[in-house]
């Protein structure tokens, strides 16, 4: 898909996504799921997400929903950790010693 289609294929998913909000996911022409940024409801799978679906129909929705929350927190804090990381390591470009 070309920069051009890709913006295209963003654009009708965002005009999708404000003629539904209540739907999760919005599918466009191009065959593509996208997250509707307008939907504010608990937390849904990818409509293609067999694994999903699965341990959905074997555990619930509720469980799912705790599975993917706990996932997404491990996910942030690692995140965190790592830009923490990076704005704590000194930069190479810019020693702390002005002289040469």
């Amino acid at each position: 898909m070309s920069e051009y289609e890709s913006m295209a294929d963003r654009d009708e998913a965002l005009a999708l996504s404000r003629a539904a909000p209540d739907h999760a996911w919005v599918l466009t022409d191009r065959d593509v799921w996208h997250r509707n940024p307008f939907y504010h409801g608990p937390e849904m799978p990818h409509p293609e997400d067999d694994g999903a679906h699965d341990f959905i129909a074997d555990h619930g929705i509720d469980a799912w929903r705790e599975a993917t929350e706990a996932a997404r927190a491990a996910a942030i804090a690692a995140a965190e950790a790592k830009a923490r990381e990076i704005a704590d390591a000194p930069d190479p470009w810019w020693p702390d010693d002005p002289t040469p």
